[in-house]
């Protein structure tokens, strides 16, 4: 599927901005990052122009435009005109710098408003129903078909401004040229994708795109020519961007019908809701996305000049034109209708037992746990167990739920830790302290009352990490009025200018160590003892043997000497 808008994958900050602005929540939210969901994406560009990670709009079609120039081709733009809006002052100039970068003509989309205005009176004087719904907005086109498809027969059933000055210029230039359109919103590219097939336009740039495209080439806009269109429409179609299709106005009255001009997302949606209830009188209804018309369309998010700036420039540009028929657009070989078909995206309902288990897998064990924050991006957390169910989102999603496992945790830790564990802020008071310390410190402290350091530890190690910032770990300590023996370790937290001091208690260890020792001692004595003695019985046996070995001696000379006598004799 063709993408339209792409929001920047690896830099998400999970702030779920992109999703609470978005009207038909089609950005699902996987392996913590967003995606949208081309399906249920309905090209408004809030979520472009809300994100805060350089999102992108498709780039393909500058990389097609200058394929084109690179092969030579013949480059007619269609401008809408809500470019007076975008370029301020500068924008008498602005058909100059598309010659510049090699347009050789330059027109209107305001003929192409007049001949959708024509095409529209045709259709509502030769039908019989009771709504007519235009179809000149991109988005609102897309919406319809995505969300409110029943409503589609009461849909006119004509191409888009762009679409039908394509199809103009294709015959007045011929069929190999190629018509690049300009446009103040995002959903006119979406809405190109749809009549690619059909060839009357080729590539659609927003007025962003464009200028990031002029600032490239380093081009001067205030200083480029002034240059006129080849042609233009009429005045009632160049308040198009604040006004819409002025006409329709009178084309109402004739018709014995109510004219309804709808701007803004909210409106629209409450007058589709009641169109499809039928709690709608019979109306010509003109829906247009962006509250105050095209002129604040997602190209103009970065625009200069304010709102009522704009609509000033659109009117003072309106009076320039020259008076001209709107039938002049007539006469053309094309066949400017179209279709709407059912686009609804897939969206499962779960099963009431199935919705509670998911809320409670999000901490919302009861009704008051739903506390309909919208953090999320969802207005309710029902809408957000739904998104879970469809795969759009995820339990970690709600901050409420998620703050209180995290403090859940963070208390477990703290109040049964067997370390003694105590923040003290500069001044030496105790800000926090768990039970293993108030019982093995013999902390005696009201509450209310002040705890102060000094009560329970020395403070020179304190005073000598607030001062030197570096913090200390693994230092021995013996709190002889506690009978204690520690390891001291201070964590020195700057964002707070406080200490985090955790005492390891050590002292059955040391008593264990010292009774190993006593041990050894001891068994030391008793070996050496026992060696002393063996030595002494040692000595004593040698001393025995010599003294019987002498005498034996004595005793065999005494009988050798005797039988050599009596040899001689």
């Amino acid at each position: 599927m063709n993408t339209v808008l792409t929001l920047s994958k690896n830099a998400c900050n999970n702030c779920y901005k992109c999703i609470r602005i978005c009207p038909v929540k089609a950005i699902s939210f996987n392996d913590r990052r967003t995606k949208i969901e081309q399906s249920r994406c309905i090209a408004c560009g809030k979520c472009f122009i809300l994100c805060p990670q350089n999102p992108q709009s498709n780039r393909n079609n500058l990389i097609r435009t200058k394929a084109y120039l690179a092969n030579g081709k013949t480059l007619v733009a269609s401008v809408d005109s809500a470019y007076v809006a975008y370029f301020g002052e500068d924008y008498k100039r602005l058909a100059g710098v598309l010659k510049q970068l090699g347009f050789q003509y330059v027109e209107e989309t305001t003929l192409g408003i007049d001949k959708v205005y024509e095409e529209y009176r045709k259709s509502i004087f030769s039908k019989e129903q009771k709504y007519f719904i235009t179809t000149t907005c991109s988005t609102m086109n897309l919406w319809v078909q995505k969300y409110y498809s029943e409503l589609n027969p009461y849909m006119l059933q004509v191409v888009p401004p762009m679409i039908a000055h394509g199809k103009m210029l294709k015959e007045k230039y011929g069929y190999q040229c190629k018509v690049v359109y300009f446009s103040p919103c995002i959903g006119a590219k979406a809405e190109f994708i749809e009549f690619v097939k059909e060839g009357a336009v080729d590539a659609v740039f927003t007025f962003y795109d464009l200028e990031k495209w002029i600032n490239k080439e380093e081009i001067d806009l205030a200083s480029a020519e002034e240059r006129s269109f080849e042609d233009e429409g009429t005045r009632q179609a160049k308040l198009f961007p604040t006004e819409g299709i002025f006409a329709l106005r009178e084309l109402a009255g004739l018709d014995g019908r109510d004219f309804i001009r709808v701007e803004g997302a909210g409106q629209c949606k409450e007058v589709l809701e009641c169109m499809k209830q039928g709690s709608l009188e019979p109306a010509i209804v003109e829906l247009c996305f962006c509250n105050n018309g095209c002129i604040t369309g997602s190209s103009f998010s970065r625009s200069k000049g304010n709102l009522f700036k704009r609509k000033k420039q659109v009117c003072r540009y309106s009076e320039t034109a020259a008076e001209r028929v709107i039938k002049e657009a007539e006469g053309f070989p094309f066949d400017f209708s179209r279709s709407f078909s059912d686009r609804k995206p897939e969206h499962k309902i779960p099963e009431r037992d199935v919705l509670e288990s998911i809320l409670k897998e999000m901490g919302k064990m009861k009704r008051s746990d739903e506390l309909n924050c919208g953090t999320c991006g969802y207005q309710t957390c029902r809408q957000k167990a739904e998104a879970i169910y469809n795969e759009m989102a995820q339990t970690y999603m709600c901050l409420p739920f998620m703050r209180n496992k995290s403090e859940t945790i963070s208390n477990l830790i703290f109040e049964h830790s067997p370390n003694f564990i105590f923040l003290v802020g500069r001044d030496l008071k105790i800000k926090s302290i768990n039970p293993a310390a108030i019982h093995h410190l013999q902390v005696e402290k009201s509450e209310g009352d002040d705890l102060h350091l000094v009560s329970i530890i020395d403070f020179s190690n304190f005073v000598e990490v607030f001062e030197t910032k570096k913090n200390i770990y693994g230092k021995k300590i013996r709190l002889e009025d506690k009978n204690l023996t520690v390891i001291l370790n201070l964590l020195y937290i700057e964002k707070q200018d406080v200490i985090l001091a955790i005492l390891n208690d050590i002292t059955k260890e040391e008593e264990k160590e010292k009774e190993l020792l006593r041990m050894k001692k001891n068994t030391v004595e008793a070996a050496e003892h026992v060696i002393a003695k063996q030595m002494r019985v040692a000595q004593e046996i040698a001393s025995l043997l010599g003294e019987t070995t002498a005498e034996t001696k004595v005793i065999l000379t005494r009988l050798m000497e005797l039988t050599l006598n009596q040899s001689g004799d």
